[in-house]
């Protein structure tokens, strides 16, 4: 990710289909060319790090209606359903997802939608919670981020929570496929959508790029980890068994880290 101009061609629907219809795996939904062992490491920290959240911020989650955006091979679905959910959905922006999680889930209500776009072609629903994860940075046009917040807001019922990730940096970096927006910004849009923030936490601290941290030691630290994952899936699995205990003591105890984070909000009643 670089502080460069926003590819205005950019088409987020024939970029992710023609990712997934290469590779549907969590390497082609996560860190594109960190192989899939690194990021298969990385899933088990965010879905570590998503329970805790979940446990922190919501009770009894198996009462609740549950809809997860973005859902792609189906990781966070297969998280709810652990968690005990019970009435629960799930969406993608592409055709290619949308088949194979109807496949894979069959019992589970799969949308295909966009949630940047006309908010008519939403579900005629409103759920206890949604959640969005690794999606929100994707949103590379400003407008439609904005009725993505508005978008998620409507979807929730009043009080619900919505749970995503975000980089929430000190200044804006903005790239051809994804833009890391500002702490205040997002505070901004989210305030404008009726969304509270009430719960925020690290993702990561290692195991991602240290977009939010100005330490030479970090970006050195993760120079190497992209070139030594991406040159042998042994070497990825390798470093990231060896990081991985390392890194859910960091995120455990630092309240806020250099990379991606995990955030909670609320609609207003």
């Amino acid at each position: 990710m670089s502080d460069t101009q926003i590819n205005e061609e950019f088409d987020p629907n024939r970029y992710w289909e023609q990712r997934l219809t290469d590779s549907y795996t969590l390497g082609s939904v996560g860190w594109s060319g960190l192989g899939e062992a690194f990021n298969r490491w990385m899933y088990a920290v965010r879905k570590r790090v998503f329970r805790r959240v979940v446990g922190e911020s919501i009770d009894n989650p198996s009462d609740l209606r549950v809809l997860d955006l973005g859902s792609g091979t189906g990781f966070y679905l297969n998280v709810w359903r652990e968690l005990g959910v019970r009435d629960l959905s799930g969406s993608d922006l592409t055709s290619t997802a949308v088949t194979r999680l109807r496949a894979a889930f069959a019992h589970i209500p799969i949308h295909q939608l966009d949630i940047g776009g006309d908010p008519e072609q939403l579900p005629d629903e409103q759920y206890d919670v949604v959640s969005i994860m690794d999606v929100l940075y994707h949103v590379v046009d400003d407008q439609r981020y904005a009725q993505a917040l508005h978008n998620l807001s409507r979807l929730l019922k009043p009080g619900g929570k919505l749970i995503f990730s975000e980089n929430c940096v000190a200044h804006t970096q903005a790239g051809a496929h994804q833009v890391s927006r500002s702490r205040i910004e997002i505070e901004r849009l989210l305030k404008d959508a009726q969304l509270v923030p009430t719960l925020q936490r690290p993702m990561f601290f290692l195991m991602n790029s240290p977009i939010d941290s100005d330490s030479r030691i970090l970006r050195r630290w993760w120079f190497t980890v992209v070139r030594l994952s991406a040159r042998h899936e042994v070497l990825g699995w390798s470093l990231g068994a060896a990081v991985f205990p390392w890194e859910l003591v960091l995120v455990r105890l630092t309240t806020r880290g250099p990379s991606s984070k995990i955030i909670v909000c609320q609609r207003e009643a």
